[in-house]
């Protein structure tokens, strides 16, 4: 059984799109839930939605994780680096839809 809504925890402290992990989540959810999608918390005050460091170009502490988790994301057609910044830009309490899957 899936949730009803998965949750966005942002924090102040760490833009979390800079984590590869988070951007996989991000874009999984988007691609195959079937739940809403709402954001909580606030961004770092200089939250940037692209760079070097962001989306596609994000870390893994798991050098191994990193190919298998691109890879991934690359599966579901869906533009990894736009729903960040969708993601990042939202307010707190905003609720972003996903995309139905056929």
């Amino acid at each position: 059984q899936q949730c009803d809504t998965f949750l966005i925890v942002r924090n102040i402290i760490k833009n979390m799109y800079s984590r590869l992990w988070c951007v996989a989540e991000l874009v999984l959810v988007f691609a195959y839930g079937e739940s809403s999608v709402q954001v909580i918390g606030k961004m770092p005050l200089r939250a940037k939605e692209s760079g070097n460091d962001i989306g596609l170009n994000a870390t893994c502490t798991v050098p191994e994780d990193v190919q298998l988790l691109l890879e991934t994301i690359e599966l579901t057609d869906l533009d990894a680096n736009a729903l960040v910044a969708k993601a990042i830009r939202a307010p707190p309490g905003s609720i972003l839809r996903r995309r139905r899957v056929a």
